[in-house]
């Protein structure tokens, strides 16, 4: 099987905190990728595009938003029952749609006022 790249924004504090997190369970398993202009171009994405979301691919397929965070917890040790349970239908249906409309666009809206700042 094909190497885990994940496409990550290293400006958001909590991004950047759960994918340290996450190296130092996956070991050499998954690539971490900042998001630049270039990796986002090479991803098929504008960084804007990069930022709003986690993303994820391997083989070349892309897998974005929880279905990212479930393909990274299927590797690291000790998230794999987290994987297990969110992949549950139901489960994954409410915790995508609370992803997707709550929680993404919260970050993404602090990385555009983080940039902004830094202007």
């Amino acid at each position: 099987m094909a190497k885990l790249e994940v496409l990550y924004n290293a400006e958001c504090p909590i991004c950047r905190r759960e994918i340290e997190h996450y190296e130092r369970l996956s070991g050499d398993e998954v690539e971490y990728i900042k998001i630049t202009a270039d990796a986002a171009t090479d991803w098929g994405l504008t960084e804007d595009q990069a930022a709003q979301q986690l993303h994820a691919r391997r083989d070349g397929n892309l897998i974005i938003g929880v279905n990212a965070f479930v393909a990274i917890w299927q590797i690291l040790p000790y998230f794999r029952v987290l994987a297990l349970i969110i992949n549950f239908k139901p489960i994954k249906a409410f915790s995508s749609l609370v992803y997707r409309r709550v929680l993404a666009p919260l970050l993404f809206v602090a990385h555009k006022r983080r940039r902004a700042r830094s202007k």
